[in-house]
């Protein structure tokens, strides 16, 4: 997350409600959710917009998609297939996170910026489910969502609503040096983290 301080990150970690989408963000901080938009908002043809047309405006409310979407971006890291050099090529997910962190897409000439990472889980399905809040889409594997992305190689998994704070390990912030370079200079730790054994298929011995 670009250019966010640290009492928001500070908040994110331990006010329960993590990382909000950007459809509640606009509502205000202390703003409860509005879930029957939110759940409305949960479509098809809604991931289609969040994922390959973030920034188109609604002619009828003059809104962009971003101001209201439901979902959330999340950096997960994909592998991209070169066939002429019959190698696979990994673009990770740290280095992703980093870019959209690090870059102030607000200014036409994307300077580099402090910003917050976030090491979070969530819970992905075996097969498309946009409607159903509780999982979130793997758009990046092929096999799932089928249509071309140009985005693809962001290596994107889409989360829905919010990512509670729970979910989420730790946040590290991230800014760019005397020299451009990027160097972390903060750590913070989320007490409360929740770890997902309970969910793993694994049982430990009677």
């Amino acid at each position: 997350m670009a250019k966010l301080d640290e009492a928001t990150a500070v908040d994110i970690l331990g006010g329960g409600s993590g990382i909000r989408c950007r459809g509640w963000l606009e509502l205000g901080a202390a703003a409860p959710l509005p879930l029957d938009q939110i759940l409305g908002r949960l479509t098809e043809p809604n991931l289609d917009l969040h994922v390959n047309h973030y920034s188109r405006r609604d002619p009828r409310t003059g809104k962009h998609f971003f101001q209201i979407t439901p979902f959330i971006s999340l950096a997960a890291g994909v592998v991209d297939r070169d066939v002429t050099k019959q190698t696979n090529v990994t673009h990770g997910a740290f280095r992703t996170a980093l870019e959209f962190a690090c870059t102030d897409y607000t200014d036409p000439r994307h300077p580099p910026c402090p910003g917050w990472i976030f090491i979070c889980y969530v819970l992905v399905g075996v097969r498309p489910a946009p409607t159903i809040p509780g999982v979130a889409e793997e758009v990046r594997e092929l096999k799932h969502l089928r249509s071309y992305s140009p985005w693809y190689l962001q290596g994107e998994v889409t989360a829905k609503v919010n990512v509670p704070s729970r979910q989420i390990l730790y946040a590290t912030r991230w800014a760019p040096d005397s020299t451009g370079a990027l160097v972390e200079t903060d750590v913070l730790l989320n007490l409360a983290f929740t770890h997902p054994v309970a969910l793993l298929d694994i049982r430990e011995m009677l």
